[in-house]
């Protein structure tokens, strides 16, 4: 493995234990060794949903991302290198869309060579508690490819069920509950293969609907929502989660509990502004502002923060040393990082 892809998965692992209050991971053993496996996982938080799979399943997975972040020569490059693969959409114009069948080739191809290859079978991401159907056929085309040059290939399908408390929110914490793998072989018909199709979207939607919190369309969703805030669920067991869920009655109609916020925690929040106010001004004045989709924000959040916050470490140490002396500079910086991680694990 590339050194340097280690050196950066090492730094964004750091970056999202401080950036998380907790990361609960279930499941590891379900992955199989030596075979050829497709991680399919439900898609709430844009770029997070990868960064929270990648970093956390002890393989290092190519995985599809969407054809838009290539258009930069040097991006293209580093992505590439990142492992990631280009999947066009119709959003991407309609001709891009003849460049897909290379691309599902591709990854029969690795999978042929027991490869790791992850993508959200949903298409698109979404903040909403629930798996969205239908599932594209995307992955099944790549199967067909791998299948089609090797019959008896033993692919696994390994389901990923994503967790969030508060997708949006900072700061959050996270659960990722792995499935157990199930053989493609057991549903492939090679004479068949719309029902192979069929048959595997069907299996894969069933699953992911067990490994995350879903309330399913024909529930009133806004209330759902506030009947499982009133009991005060916890989204990272999404098994208890969704017993509570088939209690509920969405027809009946709900107030949401007001709970008052503890003057700890304005305590907290105020004390993170003030060390950080460079950050957060920068934050507020020109990152927030940007009208992107809200699933993106934690993304962007995240990034930002992988940038800044060790530049802006170093400069104030560097403030320090020339102010106080390298001592107390050191002793002002662990103070800092220790106030910063405890804003994060006890919020």
């Amino acid at each position: 493995m590339k050194i340097g892809y280690n050196i950066l998965k090492f730094y964004i692992r750091t970056g999202l234990f401080f950036y998380y209050k907790k990361i609960k991971v279930e499941g590891r053993e379900n992955i199989p060794k030596d075979k050829p496996i497709i991680l399919l996982a439900n898609h709430q938080n844009a770029l997070m949903d990868a960064l929270m799979i990648v970093m956390n399943v002890r393989v290092a997975p190519y995985f599809l991302a969407r054809s838009d972040l290539f258009k930069n020569r040097q991006v293209s490059t580093f992505l590439h290198y990142l492992q990631m693969i280009p999947i066009y959409r119709i959003r991407d114009g309609r001709d891009t869309l003849k460049n897909n069948p290379a691309i599902f080739q591709k990854c029969g191809e690795l999978l042929a060579k027991q490869k790791t290859i992850m993508l959200f079978p949903e298409g698109n991401h979404g903040i909403q508690r629930r798996v969205r159907w239908p599932m594209r056929k995307g992955f099944v085309q790549m199967i067909f490819s791998a299948l089609e040059k090797n019959p008896d290939l033993d692919v696994r399908i390994v389901p990923v069920g994503l967790n969030y408390l508060k997708a949006e929110g900072f700061p959050d914490s996270v659960a990722l509950h792995i499935g157990r793998d199930f053989a493609v072989q057991d549903f492939y018909n090679p004479k068949n293969l719309d029902a192979t199709e069929t048959l595997l979207k069907d299996e894969v939607y069933a699953r992911l609907k067990l490994l995350t919190t879903h309330i399913p369309k024909e529930m009133d969703y806004d209330n759902t929502l506030v009947q499982l805030r009133n009991q005060n669920v916890d989204y990272l067991n999404p098994s208890k989660v969704n017993r509570a869920i088939q209690e509920i009655d969405s027809t009946l109609s709900k107030t949401s509990i007001q709970e008052k916020t503890h003057w700890f925690s304005i305590l907290k929040k105020w004390i993170f502004i003030m060390i950080n106010f460079p950050i957060i001004l920068l934050w507020n004045k020109f990152v927030k502002p940007l009208d992107l989709d809200i699933e993106f924000r934690t993304t962007l959040r995240f990034a930002v923060g992988l940038i800044l916050f060790p530049l802006y470490y170093l400069i104030v140490f560097m403030v320090f040393v020339y102010l106080l002396g390298q001592g107390w500079a050191l002793v002002i910086l662990l103070a800092l990082l220790l106030l910063n991680f405890l804003f994060v694990k006890l919020g």
